[in-house]
């Protein structure tokens, strides 16, 4: 086989010459030195040098001249004494075997990269090629792991497989220093686009007709080089059908740590905070020593101290007289399937073995609740705004509709923004310098420039309307979405309870429009009945466009927010005046909730079948129809277990374990992002998918992410959270909050059927 390659360069170089190719003379000098003493070809390899030389148009009485070259040859060949292949400081099982180049690299291998190099059009990119085809002939350990490094034939194409990632760590680790020419490996991974018909394109499942092909070149190499490089080597085997895309953010080179301005200030950010964290848990440990008096002054101290922060997450008491128990377990429950779900379309959208298992998935109807994110996600909108109506229905009462809620809509600024802004912050500096990975550049590099672009949108919350092509964080857009529609949520709360029948009259016009908009709109555009994932079309969300256009659009998620400020006033109305619901009522809500529920949940499944064909009426009408359908199913639950009629479903949603994990639902929240970018930029090899690995990989996420989350909520969000009860009581009096504390009655008891108990002023 050595033989028959030799042959073969020698063929490729003097093809050259008489080309007038610029073919490096060390190159062939070190080819003539790897003719061995044996004179003689073997018949098939005589038959593969004809076939080779037909394929690149090399004259037949040329390969013939070779022939007749080698054979006259007496030549005695001897290895370069300059180099030892068993002298290099790391062996391995293969690499201590001089034998190894020729086992592993095919003829065909290196006359397409003799091929290649030669027409890099780079001046040092193609010098450093011809030192690689050197080293590589001449058995170097560094030259062979730059060759092994790179992805071969593909394997599994026709099943699927369409990431094929070579060995990152390995392309990494060369290092080889010269006469001034030092090679250092560089990971590209390119984009192989076969010509795709109409046909092809509007199928949905699948991958695509695009391969990642991974390919190991000298730092040296650009984009456009290494595109180059990577289309010439395809010439010669599936000739000239295929386009080759490579971008800056394709490649990978190992470069020392820089730190600008912006990642300094970060840095002084986290000193500053982890400081205020030590001394705040000094001067607890300090006051519970002394049994220092709490005071306005001494509950702001403490507010930032650890002691007092874990205390406050893992306590399990809710002191809440109002019911409203269970809306921990379903914010619980609820984060931790969203999470699930990101998990798995982004696994799902990664880099995978079989892209037909990730769509057969999503076709069984029994994983339907994994497909439904969007109805979760829902069902905090609705959360959101039931509680803020509850709860501001409460003072109205109790302050005869003399509220300010100016201030309750500035603290709850600084409340969700501070948090906020420190994981964008982190997006926008270290992210990119904590890891490595075939898609590191191509995933967090861009997610990083995003930020830096577009922080300003996230922090006005108006990052779903402005800039939504560089979008910073996928998952920002709901809160945006929240707190615009919080900001006017209390005019149709002010509205419920002045105007006791143009209020609800009020409410129930706002929720007509917001089912009619989002129909209107899907059937003008011909969109989807609801957010499909499809893993083609979702290895980047910002780039996917129903997710930019429609998905993240407050006018598209009003109707769970408008049918939960309703749902607070039906349990205000009821609590107030302590109305009882009979058997029939009872059988009746539960009835309806658990289809309606059902429904929603699995009904998404349909849409995924190859043979059904949904119409545009169909989509208009689900698309607004199922968040109904869900904000009634939600609507209920609630009230059942507010007014003691939850059974076992309610005392299971207010299980005292649950409550930890809801206090950690909204930092969880941000920094899932990280969790998931981070698997999929640092992922060496595709992944396997079946619903156990998925299941594996989802709970793992699950577990990182609630850890991201409890450092996250005890250094910003719970500090700032005390912090804001305390000024709100001074300046606002009272608290509106999910766990607000009541007064009991004469008789000592809380009243789950009346609101006759009162918030702590």
């Amino acid at each position: 086989m050595l033989k028959i390659t030799v042959v073969l360069l020698f063929a490729c170089a003097i093809a050259a010459e008489n080309n007038d190719t610029d073919i490096d003379k060390q190159v062939l000098k070190r080819l003539a030195t790897v003719i061995g003493d044996n004179k003689n070809l073997d018949p098939r390899d005589v038959t593969r040098l004809y076939r080779t030389a037909q394929v690149l148009g090399i004259d037949k009485d040329l390969v013939d001249k070779i022939f007749e070259r080698v054979n006259e040859s007496d030549r005695v060949i001897h290895k370069d004494k300059g180099y030892n292949v068993y002298s290099d400081a790391e062996k391995g099982p293969l690499g201590e075997s001089p034998d190894y180049a020729s086992s592993v690299v095919l003829a065909s291998d290196l006359l397409s990269l003799t091929s290649a190099v030669s027409n890099v059009a780079d001046k040092l990119c193609r010098e450093q090629g011809y030192r690689f085809l050197d080293g590589l002939l001449s058995n170097k350990r560094w030259a062979l792991k730059m060759f092994d490094a790179s992805a071969k034939s593909p394997q599994g194409l026709l099943f699927g497989s369409s990431y094929h990632l070579g060995n990152f760590d390995e392309c990494m680790d060369i290092d080889e220093p010269g006469d001034g020419l030092t090679v250092e490996g560089q990971y590209c991974l390119a984009t192989i686009k076969w010509r795709e018909g109409e046909e092809s394109k509007k199928i949905r499942t699948g991958r695509g007709e695009s391969l990642r092909w991974a390919v190991c070149v000298p730092s040296s190499c650009d984009a456009r080089s290494v595109a180059r490089f990577v289309g010439d080597i395809l010439s010669h085997s599936v000739g000239n059908t295929t386009k080759v895309e490579v971008t800056e953010k394709d490649c990978y080179t190992r470069r020392p740590l820089t730190v600008n301005k912006l990642d300094i200030s970060f840095l002084v950010l986290m000193l500053f905070f982890a400081l205020i964290l030590t001394l705040s848990t000094s001067y607890e440990i300090y006051a519970i020593r002394n049994n220092k008096k709490e005071t306005n002054l001494h509950n702001l101290i403490v507010s930032f101290s650890i002691i007092n922060n874990i205390k406050k997450i893992l306590s399990t008491k809710q002191n809440n007289g109002l019911g409203l128990e269970c809306i921990a377990g379903i914010k619980a429950l609820a984060m931790v399937f969203i999470i699930a779900g990101h998990a798995c379309l982004f696994i799902g959208s990664g880099p995978v073995m079989d892209a037909k298992a990730w769509d057969r998935l999503i076709q069984n109807p029994v994983n339907a609740f994994m497909l439904n994110n969007t109805l979760l996600v829902d069902t905090f909108l609705f959360l959101s705004a039931f509680l803020f109506s509850r709860l501001m229905l409460i003072e109205l009462d109790k302050r005869r509709g003399r509220l300010n809620v100016i201030p309750i809509l500035v603290f709850r600024y600084i409340r969700v923004t501070p948090a906020y802004f420190v994981v964008i912050f982190f997006y926008m500096t270290w992210l990119p310098k904590i890891g490595e990975g075939p898609l590191w550049e191509n995933r967090i590099q861009l997610e990083q420039e995003r930020c830096i672009d577009s922080w300003w949108t996230n922090i006005l919350y108006i990052n779903n309307y402005v800039n939504t092509d560089r979008m910073c964080m996928f998952q920002s857009w709901y809160l945006s979405v929240d707190t615009q529609l919080f900001f006017v949520a209390p005019f149709f709360i002010y509205s419920l309870w002045h105007w006791r029948r143009f209020g609800p009259v009020l409410i129930a016009i706002a929720t007509i429009v917001s089912l009619v908009i989002p129909s209107i709109i899907t059937y003008r555009d011909h969109l989807d009945p609801t957010f499909l994932f499809y893993a083609k079309e979702f290895t980047d969300f910002v780039t996917n466009f129903y997710f930019i256009d429609a998905y993240i659009k407050t006018h598209m998620k009003m109707t769970p927010y408008f049918m939960g400020l309703l749902t607070g006033y039906i349990l205000h109305r009821i609590q107030v005046q302590n109305y009882e619901f009979s058997n029939l009522l009872k059988i009746f809500g539960w009835t309806t909730s658990i289809i309606l529920g059902t429904v929603t949940t699995f009904s998404v499944s349909l849409f995924y079948q190859d043979w059904y064909q949904y119409s545009t009426i169909e989509a208009a009408a689900y698309i607004s129809l199922h968040k109904f359908a869900w904000s009634i199913a939600n609507g209920w639950l609630i009230i059942a277990c507010a007014t003691g009629n939850g059974g076992l479903l309610g005392k299971f949603l207010s299980w005292r374990f649950l409550v930890p994990i809801a206090k950690l639902t909204f930092c969880a929240y941000l920094v899932n992002g990280i969790i998931e970018l981070y698997y999929v930029g640092q992922l060496r090899h595709p992944l396997h998918i079946t619903f156990f690995t998925i299941s594996a990989n989802a709970i793992s996420h699950l577990v990182l992410t609630f850890f991201l989350a409890l450092i996250l909520c005890i250094t910003f969000e719970s500090p700032l959270h005390g912090i804001e009860k305390i000024l709100l009581r001074m300046f606002a009096r009272p608290v509106l909050s999910d766990n607000a504390n009541v007064r009991k009655s004469d008789s000592g008891e809380f009243s789950r059927n009346t609101s006759q108990s009162r918030l702590d002023s």
